[in-house]
């Protein structure tokens, strides 16, 4: 009986099968990119939710006041050690997570993702601004009228050295420390494609599009006044 000669594939054969990989690889990659992305997100929300934890953890051992803004230490040190560990300060998605601290305090020296709410416009209504660096008067958590709508920690640039978000009149003031679209964005930033993670009064952690958290109205005030006059509604 004769055997038939072995045959190999052709080197058309080759490519096509090359080709068909390389189609395959194309419309997976985005898949997976996305896919990474989501899970980035969801590390996020889970950092910002332990963070918000810490806080109320705080309010319940200082009768319901949170961390008062101003001295020495700053919030990530006054929160510890109610969160696991300063890893949680930075979102994954964030690799160029900056702190800005001048301060020896390691909490507040580590790198970190996240604003805290200054409560600005409520300072400046009621009370005269004690001196710069002088601590200013504890806020209560009972002392928000709309808990759901007000935001108590959100995303920062990461170039930026603030650790609070601070109101004012010129909002190009304090629009520069925000970052309202590291998730979902092909952009670095203000995409409107993308979105951000943010921490609430009342206890919730809620993904908001570029622009929700400052339009209709300003989720980082406090009073009505503040709410509706400080809105930056910008096109999309």
């Amino acid at each position: 009986m004769k055997l038939l000669p072995e045959r190999g594939f052709t080197l058309i054969e080759l490519l096509v099968v090359i080709a068909i990989i390389a189609i395959l690889a194309a419309l997976l990659l985005p898949a997976l990119g996305r896919a990474k992305g989501v899970a980035r997100r969801t590390a996020c929300t889970s950092n910002l939710r332990q963070l918000r934890l810490a806080a109320g953890l705080y309010a319940g051992d200082h009768d319901g006041k949170l961390p008062p803004r101003g001295g020495t230490d700053r919030w990530p040190a006054q929160l510890q050690p109610l969160y696991s560990s300063v890893k949680v300060l930075r979102c994954p998605a964030d690799s160029e997570a900056n702190n800005g601290a001048n301060t020896n305090t390691a909490p507040d020296l580590a790198p970190r993702s996240f604003l805290m709410n200054g409560f600005q416009d409520l300072y400046t209504l009621n009370n005269p601004l004690p001196p710069k660096n002088a601590s200013l008067p504890p806020v209560k958590e009972t002392a928000f009228a709309y808990p759901a709508e007000t935001i108590l920690f959100g995303e920062k640039q990461p170039k930026s050295a603030q650790f609070y978000l601070l109101l004012d009149p010129d909002a190009s003031r304090y629009l520069g420390d925000l970052d309202e679209s590291r998730h979902g964005s092909a952009q670095a930033t203000m995409d409107p494609g993308g979105c951000a993670n943010y921490a609430f009064v009342d206890g919730s952690v809620r993904v908001l599009r570029y622009g929700k958290a400052l339009c209709p109205i300003n989720l980082w005030a406090v009073t009505d006044e503040a709410r509706t006059n400080s809105a930056v509604c910008r096109p999309h």
